[in-house]
């Protein structure tokens, strides 16, 4: 399979669909908590990256080289073309996962090799473990590779560089918090 054959696919509900290799991988749907998470980032970084011509999208296809597409949980990106299936690895900045039980060796292992390859600019991996806080790890490419730059903890927020400009603080207990009733 190509990436114009992943392009050209429907949309399957509750699941998403990357290219690895040649070969489709159909990965879970995402939990509550899993998209909570993705969504409150994207809430927090939408003003900031917006205001300097980037956009936020959740779960878009990223190109990242032939025969490989993943659909991370967070991109921004720079706008191209608003009616693309996916968009090219050139145009994304920032790339974040949030692990699920059935990605976190592709989240940590896989993805970040891949995009550092691709030079997106910077990786977010958000790991996520059943009834425990949520922890944030933060790098950035440097020389081809992703160099850590923050580890984000229960307890004690951090202010993060973004790769457009400027920095946001992250804190994330208030990430993964359910809504008070």
């Amino acid at each position: 399979m190509t990436l114009d054959d992943w392009d050209r696919l429907e949309p399957v509900e509750g699941h998403r669909v990357e290219l690895v290799d040649g070969l489709f991988r159909v990965n879970a749907a995402p939990t509550p908590r899993h998209q909570r998470i993705g969504d409150r980032i994207g809430r927090l970084l939408a003003p900031q990256v917006e205001s300097l011509g980037c956009d936020v999208v959740t779960a878009i296809g990223v190109r990242v080289r032939p025969g490989v597409g993943y659909i991370p949980d967070l991109v921004i990106y720079e706008p191209v073309d608003d009616d693309a299936a996916s968009v090219t690895a050139n145009t994304v900045v920032l790339v974040v996962e949030v692990e699920s039980p059935s990605t976190r060796k592709i989240d940590r292992f896989e993805k970040p090799t891949a995009y550092a390859a691709a030079g997106i600019a910077a990786y977010w991996r958000v790991e996520v473990v059943k009834h425990r806080p949520p922890v944030m790890f933060c790098y950035e490419l440097d020389n081809g590779v992703y160099a850590e730059t923050a580890v984000i903890e229960t307890g004690e927020p951090r202010e993060v560089k973004l790769p457009v400009g400027g920095s946001i603080l992250l804190d994330v207990d208030q990430l993964a918090a359910l809504p008070r009733r």
